[in-house]
């Protein structure tokens, strides 16, 4: 899967991305965790856009904006698909749909009764998403995929008031990825996996330095090869270009599953 240009990685010995990652942003002075869970914006910015989908999914149903609800749940396609494959869950808990991820659904650091019982129930719903982005992916491409196919997890500084998590291919491969910041928010720790939610603690960087490091994490780092791990530092560009190489060497690679 090594890039032909990239640095040399016989030794079979690979950096931890994700300590190198952290290490390079910039570390602003900490600021209170209750910081992370208040929304600034009016009730009817751009912000909000999720929770009439939220508060009455069945008016949705017909458009195709909402593929599937239950009580707990609604699944739609993200408008703005980042990857072959792009869903967002949304949780309709009324006492957590406001909330950041972090006291939503972080057992060892949210501050609110049952956390633990959400983030469990959650996880039952994640892994059946999971398979609907599968059979998405099987759909489109007519190969063998798995849920290493996909990463599924929240964006430590979210665009959006409601709570959502992302189920997304792994290809970075769509005419709506468009800058280094929508490159960076899903491949490096801006992008905080699910399963990672359920041990995180207090003392995680992206939560003792709040939402300002967390915005470093995704515009001060250099752009990284999801596959190869090139280095394309700030060249939007050129990682571009080879996306599109390394989506048609995965797909070549699902083919002999």
């Amino acid at each position: 899967m090594a890039d032909p240009n990239s640095a040399d990685m016989s030794s079979g010995v690979k950096r931890n991305a994700l300590s190198v990652l952290m290490a390079s942003a910039k570390k602003p002075k900490p600021g209170p965790i209750e910081t992370l869970h208040k929304s600034t914006q009016g009730s009817y910015s751009f912000r909000d856009a999720l929770a009439p989908l939220i508060q009455n999914p069945d008016n949705f149903v017909k458009s195709g904006e909402v593929m599937k609800y239950t009580e707990d749940y609604v699944l739609i396609h993200d408008k703005y698909p980042k990857a072959s494959v792009h869903l967002l869950i949304l949780p309709r808990e009324s006492t957590r749909t406001r909330l950041h991820p972090f006291q939503a659904l972080c057992p060892h650091v949210s501050k609110i009764t049952g956390t633990k019982d959400f983030y469990d129930r959650m996880s039952e719903i994640v892994r059946e998403c999971e398979d609907v982005a599968i059979r998405e992916l099987k759909d489109l491409y007519k190969k063998t995929f798995t849920a290493e196919d996909l990463k599924v997890g929240v964006h430590s500084a979210p665009s959006m008031s409601n709570l959502h998590i992302h189920v997304i291919s792994v290809d970075n491969y769509s005419e709506k990825l468009k800058n280094k910041k929508h490159y960076n928010t899903f491949n490096t720790p801006f992008f905080v996996s699910f399963d990672e939610l359920g041990t995180m603690t207090r003392e995680d960087a992206r939560i003792k330095g709040g939402p300002m490091y967390c915005a470093q994490i995704a515009s001060n780092n250099d752009l990284i090869c999801w596959r190869c791990e090139k280095n394309f530092q700030n060249q939007f560009k050129k990682l571009k270009d080879h996306l599109e190489e390394e989506f048609i060497l995965w797909k070549r690679e699902k083919a002999g599953i």
